[in-house]
């Protein structure tokens, strides 16, 4: 009886001390802000540990494996914004926010991504299915545009795929590039991000 008791004790000890999801989270978060970018503040909950832009309400959720970076863009730049990105097993997507002038449209904005992105290149439309999450109602989100493409970069055929929105002057932008043999999967992990991510845009932008 002793020996059980004791042994119970030091479980119970031991899960006590453990940190909590929201505690882990939190931290990871405050381990990435440490490298001091501004305008980035910790928006981690239970679910996931996130680092949000304050200023635009973009919302970068921290990977569990691979590659992830963030920054503002620099005083230099035409317009101000800022990024997130991550890259795993030849999966690369990132997350841009800009505040346009005065004038921008989210069609423009829209089509301007897309040609800076492409190039002198000639994509198609990819044929696969588009995800579920894009599908699903949009209430209470703002609305958005949304290609899928196929373009041909460095010797082969990629699948590319481009989202934006707008919301009080910031137009929030996806990017996804992924092998073709992996567009299924990048597409539906992509789809449920983006209304992750737009979720976010629109409570940080209300009113």
């Amino acid at each position: 009886m002793f020996r059980t008791s004791t042994l119970l004790l030091a479980i119970l000890a031991t899960s006590a001390c453990a940190p909590s999801p929201q505690s882990r989270n939190h931290a990871a978060a405050e381990a990435v802000l440490a490298g001091g970018v501004p305008d980035f503040e910790n928006a981690s909950s239970a679910q996931r540990a996130a680092i949000r832009h304050a200023p635009s309400g973009l919302v970068c959720v921290l990977p569990s494996e691979g590659a992830f970076s963030f920054d503002v863009f620099p005083a230099s730049a035409a317009n101000p914004g800022a990024h997130c990105s991550n890259a795993n097993e030849g999966v690369a997507a990132s997350l841009v926010v800009t505040r346009f002038e005065d004038g921008a449209t989210l069609d423009s904005a829209f089509q301007a991504g897309i040609m800076m992105l492409v190039g002198a290149e000639q994509p198609t439309r990819w044929p696969g299915s588009g995800s579920s999450a894009d599908g699903a109602s949009p209430e209470g989100l703002p609305h958005f545009r949304i290609v899928r493409l196929v373009v041909h970069t460095e010797g082969s055929d990629r699948y590319l795929r481009v989202a934006m929105s707008e919301a009080h002057g910031w137009y929030l932008q996806q990017i996804v590039a992924a092998p073709l043999d992996q567009a299924d999967a990048a597409e539906a992990e992509a789809g449920a991000g983006w209304r992750e991510a737009l979720r976010a845009f629109a409570a940080a932008n209300q009113g």
